[in-house]
C-alpha cells in the first residue's frame, strides 16, 4: 500500500481563471493566477513522488488512463473509456485515445505506460511509491529482485492498446489508475536518467499544463497551458504561478489583499473566518486522511491492551477537534474516514454501521488503567509520546498528554517533538513508546486504513500483531469475496482493531480553504485538491 504521510499545514491552494463573458474572454485567459503551497516540490517524477505537495503538482501537468471530475468521480482520460476488467476482475484492457500528446508533440502510446510501470518496479529506480503498482502481477517479486522487470503484468498489444494484469482482483484499482499511475516517455526520461523530474526542464508533461520555472530547489514555479493537450480548448487558465507560503497568517493576508485567490487556513483562523467577513468564501472539505496513534509492542507497558484501552477512553476527541484543531476536522469513530465507503446494500456510510468505536469515557479509562496496573505490577508509569514538530501536531500531543494525565492517575506523559524525517527514522528503528502519525490515501477503500494495524504494512511501526486480525486482512485483500461479504469482513476488522487498540485513531482531517467569490469551478474533494483544468472566472 501507498506510504504517504500527511504533514499538517497549508496544502497547495488550487484555483483557475476562465471565461468571463464575450467582451473579456481574451483578457481573462491572459491573466496569471497566483496560488500558494506549503512547501517546495520535492520531485516532478511521478514514479518517485511520495509527498502530498509534489503529487498535487504532478496531477496538474500529468494525466493517466483515468482522471477525476469536479466531484472526484473517476472518468476516462488517456483511455477512451472506464473499462470493466475480465479474467475474474484481474485483467484490464484499454483502448487509448489517438490524440493524446506529450508537450513536445509526440504521441502518448501504450508503450509509455509499459515503460513507466516497469521503471517504477525496477529496484534500480529506488521508488518510494512501489505501492502504487504492488497489485500488478509480479510487481512485488520484481521489486524484491526475485523476477525480471519484463515479467511485470503489463503489455502493449498495439500502439494504442494496453493490457494490465493484476495478481488478484482489486476493487479499488480504478483509483490507482486515476490518481497514481502515469505514463513516461522513454526517450525523454532515459536522456536524463536519475535526474529526470529534478527540474522543470528535465520533466515532460502530457497533461493540461507544463511545469515551468522550477529549478529543483526554488520556492516558486508555474504551470503553463499545454497547447498539445487533447482537451486544451476546455482549459481556461493560461498560466498559474505558485509560491511557497509556510506562515498561516501570511497566507490569509495574501488572500485578503487578492494577491492569491485561494489558500488554506487552519486552527483559530478557521473559526474566525466562519464568523467574519470571509465566511462566504470559506470551504471546508473532509479528506481521506486519518490522524492516529501507534503503540510499540516491544515495550511491555504498551503491549498491554488494557493500558491502550485506558488511553483511548481518556481522549475526548470531540473536544479536541472543536477546541484545539478548530479547522473542520472531525472526531474519529473508526479506523476508516467518514465518506470513504458505503454499505453496498443500504448505502449507509461505513461508520454509520460501525457506530462510535472510540467514545470518551473517563470511568472506563480508570477501569482499564486499574486492570493494567494489576497486570503490570506497578501503580505509576512514565510514557514518551513521539510526534512531528509542526505547530498542529505539537498542540494535539499536548492535548493527549493533558487528557491522559488527568484521567489516568499515576501516568506521566513526556512529549518528544522532532522533524518528520527524524520521527519516521525513530519509528523505523522502534525507539519509541507511542507516537502520532497521519495517513492519507488516494483511493476509497477501507483496507488502506485497516491494514495500518497489520504486519503486512510498512506503517505498522509498532508491530502490532493479532492472528485473527491478520486473517481478516488477508481475506479482504485476497479478492475472492463478493462485494457484500468483503464489506462485512471490513466491518469485523474495524471492530476488532478497536477492541484491541492495535492502532488508535484520533481524528479525520479536513481542509479549510478560502476561495475568492470571483472564481468558479473550484472543487476540493475527499481524495484530492481541485484541478485547474475545471476552473474559470465568474
Amino acid at each position: 500500500m501507498k506510504i504517504k504521510i500527511w504533514v499538517s499545514g497549508i496544502s497547495i491552494a488550487l484555483l483557475g481563471l476562465g471565461l468571463a463573458g464575450c467582451g473579456s474572454q481574451t483578457k481573462s485567459k491572459q491573466k496569471t493566477l497566483n496560488v500558494t503551497a506549503t512547501q517546495a516540490i520535492a520531485t516532478a517524477d511521478p514514479d518517485k513522488a511520495d509527498d502530498i505537495v509534489s503529487q498535487a503538482a504532478i496531477a496538474q501537468f500529468m494525466e493517466g488512463l483515468y482522471t477525476t471530475n469536479q466531484q472526484g468521480k473517476i472518468i476516462p482520460a488517456i483511455a477512451k473509456k472506464v473499462v470493466k476488467p475480465t479474467n475474474g476482475g484481474k485483467t484490464y484492457t484499454f483502448e487509448l485515445r489517438h490524440n493524446a500528446k506529450w508537450a513536445n508533440g509526440r504521441k502518448v502510446t501504450a508503450a509509455d505506460f509499459v515503460y513507466s510501470l516497469q521503471r517504477q518496479v525496477d529496484p534500480k529506480t529506488k521508488s518510494q511509491e512501489v505501492g502504487h503498482v504492488a497489485e500488478i502481477k509480479n510487481a512485488t517479486a520484481i521489486t524484491a529482485g526475485k523476477k525480471a522487470v519484463k515479467t511485470l503484468g503489463v503489455k502493449a498489444l498495439g500502439k494504442y492498446k494496453l493490457k494490465i494484469t493484476l495478481a488478484q482482483r482489486v476493487p479499488y484499482f480504478n483509483y490507482r489508475l486515476a490518481t497514481e499511475i502515469y505514463p513516461l516517455n522513454k526517450q525523454f526520461t532515459t536522456k536524463y536518467g536519475n535526474k529526470y523530474g529534478t527540474t522543470a526542464n528535465k520533466t515532460l508533461s502530457n497533461g493540461p499544463y507544463v511545469l515551468k520555472g522550477w529549478n529543483g530547489t526554488n520556492d516558486t514555479w508555474k504551470y503553463v497551458k499545454n497547447p498539445y493537450y487533447y482537451g486544451h480548448k476546455q482549459v481556461h487558465i493560461k498560466q498559474v504561478k505558485v509560491q511557497t507560503v509556510k506562515n498561516n497568517s501570511t497566507a490569509e493576508n495574501l488572500f485578503e489583499s487578492n494577491a492569491v485567490q485561494v489558500t488554506q487556513i487552519t486552527g483559530t483562523q478557521v473559526a474566525s473566518a466562519q464568523q467574519g467577513s470571509l465566511k462566504n468564501q470559506l470551504k471546508i472539505t473532509k479528506l481521506n486522511q486519518l490522524y492516529f496513534m501507534l503503540w510499540n509492542q516491544k515495550r511491555s507497558a504498551l503491549k498491554n491492551a488494557d493500558l491502550r484501552r485506558a488511553v483511548s477512553y481518556s481522549l475526548n476527541r470531540q473536544s479536541l477537534v472543536k477546541n484545539v484543531l478548530k479547522d473542520g476536522s472531525t472526531a474519529a469513530t473508526s479506523l476508516v474516514p467518514t465518506g470513504n465507503t458505503t454499505n453496498p446494500t443500504t448505502g449507509k456510510d461505513f461508520n454509520t454501521d460501525t457506530g462510535n468505536l472510540y467514545p470518551y469515557s473517563p470511568a472506563k479509562a480508570k477501569q482499564y488503567w486499574k486492570k493494567a496496573q494489576a497486570s503490570l505490577g506497578t501503580q505509576k508509569r512514565t510514557l514518551q509520546l513521539l510526534t512531528n514538530d509542526n505547530d498542529i501536531n505539537k498542540s494535539v500531543a499536548e492535548y493527549i498528554q493533558a487528557a491522559i494525565e488527568k484521567n489516568l492517575n499515576g501516568v506521566t506523559v513526556n512529549v518528544k517533538s522532532v522533524p518528520l524525517t527524524n520521527e519516521i527514522s525513530t519509528l523505523s528503528k522502534g525507539n519509541f513508546d507511542f507516537a502520532t502519525l497521519s495517513w492519507s490515501s488516494d483511493f476509497q477503500d477501507p483496507v488502506d486504513f485497516l491494514n495500518k494495524a497489520s504486519l503486512t504494512n510498512s506503517v505498522n511501526f509498532g508491530k502490532f500483531h493479532n492472528a485473527q486480525y491478520e486473517k481478516l486482512i488477508a481475506t479482504i485483500t485476497a479478492g475472492n469475496q463478493t462485494t457484500k461479504a468483503r464489506y462485512q469482513t471490513m466491518q469485523q476488522a474495524a471492530q476488532l482493531v478497536a477492541k484491541e487498540q492495535g492502532v488508535t485513531p484520533i481524528y479525520q482531517t479536513a481542509a479549510a480553504h478560502l476561495i475568492s467569490k470571483q472564481v468558479g469551478g473550484i472543487h476540493f474533494t475527499l481524495l484530492r485538491d481541485t484541478l485547474y483544468r475545471y476552473a474559470y472566472w465568474k
